[in-house]
């Protein structure tokens, strides 16, 4: 045997072959060609999903306030962003009420967002009192045709401002209301009735106990207008139109007797909206004289409509109450149940400016009873104003066929349908560009050469010796945002919910 060589147990130096080299950069390149694959395939289906599905919108000012807030006028210096349903309409029509996304009929490069309030082929007309009016195309009968656009509740909901209580609760204050007109910081929302027993006793803001005995009459002291909030309803910025329609909500707990047997007791709530109606709804124990009912009045006519509620108060028990006054119906719930809905009856001739304040009435008889966490909230009042030389629409637009009408929630700081306007220039050569009215600018610092984005959204330029002085520059209202030019529905607010989750976090209705 020959003798082991040690050199042959040291290995050589490894070295990689041309077919490792070639396997290696193939490695590579199979990875670097799958990412970029799905990187593309991931670009794709962003920009298939932002345009048939779902795409992120900005609100940038304040058209939609407070529903949905804008940088201008937002004290955070933030806009809402939103997602909007680009499919939600596919198959469906858009519905009064729904906030939408859609090109700008007066420059279609710009997305305007507001509210449906005119639907194709409708008659639509809005009160001075601020409610809607409609009248669909195939209805006889002209002006008493019409009737108030409902809101559903979901919309309802999101149209409340809270009034009261004030957002400072001191719970310790105690006290008596007062009858005059000196009312501490604590009792000027409410006084007693002139008429009325001291039966009331305010524990904090929210929080009244009547100690029973005889009928006491609890009545609020300022009216709710247009501008009233939980921050000045009772201050000198509560100004503004009155407001018709109010929620009333609360807990009634009927106090035990200790001692003797339990009187007959009645609670009554009572909303004298304007001129012409009254809105009452009674609660009662057992043996009062008449039981519980949910009332409409016409002032000067009498009863229009009543209802029976299936409720009789029994001494510990609470009750969560509310009551609607809004769109021409009272709405009774109980326990969030609705038990009653009541409509008024009334019609577009009747409605008009209130020329007297509004009164909330508690009253109260027998037994002590407890009202606690009283709100009160106003619907919102559309405002009947109109740009320009076109004031004459407050009698009423006609819908065209696959067009709606647009209304923003800030109702007096929008731009919507009531004041949309186009101007049609027209050239010596016969070329016509419509235009926004106002719309327009100086291109030169001669002021010869004008610009506007034209309704189509493209930057347009004359010479101001060009146009057709003979045909003038007509104005006429463009109020109308045809089917085609809708891009989808809003249906969340997803930012900002930071750094206080769930900020404003929230669907949209």
């Amino acid at each position: 045997m020959s003798p082991i060589d040690p050199s042959d147990l040291i290995s050589a130096p490894a070295t990689k072959s041309a077919t490792d080299r070639d396997s290696g950069q193939d490695g590579f390149i199979a990875f670097l060609k799958d990412n970029l694959e799905a990187i593309a395939v991931a670009v794709v289906m962003a920009l298939v999903i932002k345009h048939f599905c779902v795409e992120a919108f900005k609100i940038p000012t304040e058209s939609m306030n407070p529903t949905l807030l804008g940088e201008k006028g937002n004290a955070q210096g933030e806009g809402d962003r939103i997602l909007v349903d680009k499919f939600a309409y596919l198959f469906s029509s858009p519905n009064r009420w729904d906030v939408i996304v859609f090109r700008y009929p007066l420059d279609r490069s710009r997305n305007f967002i507001k509210r449906i309030a005119g639907l194709p082929g409708e008659r639509m007309r809005i009160s001075q009192d601020g409610d809607l009016w409609v009248r669909s195309s195939g209805d006889e009968g002209g002006q008493d045709a019409l009737r108030i656009a409902q809101k559903p509740k979901r919309v309802r909901e999101q149209f409340y401002r809270r009034v009261y209580p004030p957002p400072e609760v001191d719970a310790s204050i105690e006290g008596h209301l007062h009858r005059d007109n000196e009312y501490s910081k604590y009792d000027r929302y409410f006084r007693l009735d002139d008429g009325s027993a001291d039966g009331w006793k305010l524990e904090h803001h929210g929080l009244f106990v009547y100690e029973g005995g005889e009928r006491s009459v609890l009545e609020n002291a300022p009216a709710i207008r247009e501008n009233s909030d939980a921050d000045d309803w009772a201050l000198a910025g509560n100004s503004g139109d009155l407001v018709r329609d109010v929620r009333i909500a609360f807990t009634l707990t009927l106090q035990d007797v200790v001692e003797g047997a339990p009187r007959p007791t009645t609670f009554e709530v009572v909303w004298e909206a304007d001129d012409y109606y009254k809105a009452a709804v009674r609660l009662s124990s057992e043996g009062a004289k008449d039981g519980s009912t949910a009332a409409i009045t016409k002032l000067g006519r009498g009863l229009v409509r009543s209802e029976p509620l299936d409720i009789v108060l029994k001494p510990g028990v609470s009750y969560d109450f509310e009551m609607e006054y809004v769109d021409g119906m009272l709405r009774v719930h109980l326990g969030g149940e609705e038990i009653a809905v009541l409509p008024d009856e009334r019609r577009f001739k009747e409605t008009r400016e209130s020329g007297r304040e509004q009164q909330l009435f508690f009253r109260a008889q027998g037994d002590g009873l407890r009202v606690e966490n009283l709100t009160i909230d106003r619907d919102l009042r559309y405002d009947n104003d109109w740009t320009g030389n076109h004031k004459g629409q407050r009698d009423g637009v006609d819908v065209p066929a696959d067009s709606y009408f647009m209304l923003g929630d800030n109702t007096r700081n929008s731009s919507d349908s009531r004041r949309w306007r186009v101007t049609d220039v027209h050239l010596k050569d016969g070329t016509m560009i419509t235009i926004e009215t106002s719309a327009e600018s100086y291109a030169d610092d001669d002021y010869q050469i004008k610009e506007a984005v034209d309704i189509n959204g493209i930057k347009r330029q004359w010479h101001e010796d060009d146009e057709d002085g003979e045909k003038g520059r007509p104005v006429r209202p463009s109020p109308f945002v045809h089917r085609d030019l809708i891009v989808g529905r809003a249906f969340l607010v997803f930012w900002p919910c930071f750094p206080e989750f769930p900020g404003r976090l929230g669907l949209i209705h």
